[in-house]
């Protein structure tokens, strides 16, 4: 009897491995794909500059837009020139950390610095004061959301309201150039 039981044990040992291998082995199909952009522009950008802007790149498919979208984020930013930074940042920029947003740091776009800003720091006298002394201003982002998804059930299926990671990252990287664009962050959905 223990001779059965161990060559049943063997045999279901075997078969599990041989599962297992199986399912190593089977091909996949999750793929990335990405259904919209969330899109940062410069301050004072409309909807109908974005739109121009837009049909200037290959999107690959329709989308829709919904500026001024709420991102749950960041609205505040100020521009400073590279060569100016030693001089801002000696002045006191960094000084107080509720000034500028630890949660977005800052980013470089051609020949400026951007710093995300909190809602405290455009009230606060002492930024305000810095700020004026070097002739920046506060600026609002333009947020954008640029979305693929239609108004089905299903919001997966490649080409027809997602696109794949290469084409997102081409358009990302198309985008960004434009000087009008500060950030394009794709919106991911994995399967």
């Amino acid at each position: 009897m223990s001779k059965i039981n161990g060559k049943i044990a063997v045999f279901t040992v075997f078969l599990v491995l041989v599962v297992v291998y199986g399912y190593m082995q089977a091909p996949t199909n999750r793929e990335v794909k990405i259904d919209s952009f969330l899109i940062q522009f410069e301050n004072g950008t409309t909807e109908p500059e974005v739109k121009a802007i837009l049909e200037n790149y290959n999107m690959t498919l329709n989308y829709s837009i919904d500026c001024n979208s709420d991102n749950g984020g960041y609205k505040y930013y100020i521009k400073v020139d590279k060569d100016d930074m030693p001089d801002v940042v000696k002045d006191g920029l960094k000084k107080d950390k509720n000034w500028t947003d630890s949660g977005s740091p800052s980013f470089t776009k051609g020949d400026y610095v951007i710093y995300p800003v909190t809602e405290q720091a455009i009230h606060d006298k002492n930024f305000l004061e810095i700020l004026k002394r070097h002739n920046i201003q506060v600026k609002t982002f333009v947020w954008c959301l640029v979305s693929y998804r239609d108004n089905s059930t299903r919001y997966d299926v490649l080409g027809k309201n997602c696109i794949t990671e290469k084409d997102a990252n081409r358009i990302t990287n198309e985008l960004e150039m434009n000087e009008n664009v500060l950030i394009v962050m794709p919106e991911y959905i994995c399967y």
